[in-house]
């Protein structure tokens, strides 16, 4: 008759492992052979920039947990002066994997591509701003203004936000200067964040994002002046670049928005929606440097 097991024993410690090792290998599902195809690109063409409108403490809360409008974003970035983080370093904070889709953008646009959380990076930037809306009256039109409070944007902080933008960008190649949006530009009717005091400027000449060439903006300054363009041309140009407008011949309200958040964009000394002529030349530089002048198809309202 044989001895049991005696469980103390190194037999039946090795039994037990094996038997563990078995069992997971019976689980583990589908064995995978890993060939890496060339014929591939990463599903993220946008980088959108976003301000918080809170500090540091609140947009964490509100970026990373449950409550009553859900909302997130891949990164967020604080700054040292916020007075409520507490660190003595700046640190960047992943809230979600690249590979997943956060929810940063909502109902949003830009050219062709609609609900840009599928294809996009959100990065939430620290800023504790706050916007209301006017209505100011011009020869019996209504136009939209801001009355803002922005705060700048630090140094450190915008210096930290380019070393995580330059990272993402090597690991999404296929996003192009254009592509590096602002909240407002693909939501112009309800948002107008980083706002005007972000350096959009600067983070051009340290190779992010899109920006015109002032003596391009000078020649079609004059030529704007000797030809000024109609309402409907002007509105064509800017859906050319990018931006959601519904192209209607009339400076209505929606076109107000789009105006504004180009404007906010692009030169931010007057972001109040009216079109000028420097507006008009800044947009048609752009066009010309990036779109290679093309622009949408667009035939003048006949008339009745």
């Amino acid at each position: 008759m044989h001895n049991p097991i005696d469980p103390k024993s190194i037999m039946y410690r090795t039994i037990l492992m094996l038997i563990g090792v078995l069992s997971l290998t019976t689980c583990a599902g589908l064995n995978y052979v890993d060939v890496e195809s060339t014929n591939q690109n990463s599903r993220v063409n946008y980088l959108v920039i976003h301000a918080t409108s809170e500090y540091f403490d609140e947009s964490l809360r509100l970026l990373s947990t449950r409550n009553m409008n859900p909302v997130s974003s891949h990164y967020l970035v604080p700054y040292l002066e916020d007075p409520t983080y507490d660190r003595n370093k700046l640190r960047i904070y992943r809230l979600v994997d690249e590979n997943r889709r956060a929810w940063h953008a909502g109902i949003s646009q830009w050219g062709n591509e609609s609900s840009l959380n599928d294809r996009s990076i959100g990065i939430e930037v620290v800023n504790n701003f706050k916007c209301n809306e006017l209505e100011t009256y011009i020869d019996e039109e209504v136009m939209i203004d801001l009355e803002c409070t922005f705060p700048s944007y630090p140094a450190t902080q915008i210096d930290i936000l380019v070393e995580l933008i330059n990272e993402i960008l090597v690991r999404h190649p296929g996003i192009d200067p254009v592509d590096v949006v602002a909240h407002a530009d693909i939501a112009p009717n309800r948002k107008s964040d980083p706002g005007p005091e972000f350096p959009w400027e600067q983070l051009y000449a340290r190779g992010i994002g899109a920006w015109y060439d002032d003596e391009t903006v000078l020649r079609y300054s004059l030529e704007i002046e000797r030809n000024k363009p109609s309402v409907l041309q002007l509105q064509c140009a800017l859906a050319s670049y990018g931006y959601p407008i519904e192209i209607t011949g009339t400076h209505d309200l929606q076109s107000q928005f789009a105006f504004r958040a180009f404007q906010l964009h692009y030169r931010a000394a007057d972001f109040s929606g009216i079109i000028d002529t420097e507006t008009a030349a800044i947009l048609y530089a752009l066009n010309e440097k990036y779109r290679g002048n093309s622009q949408r198809n667009c035939a003048e309202p006949s008339e009745s």
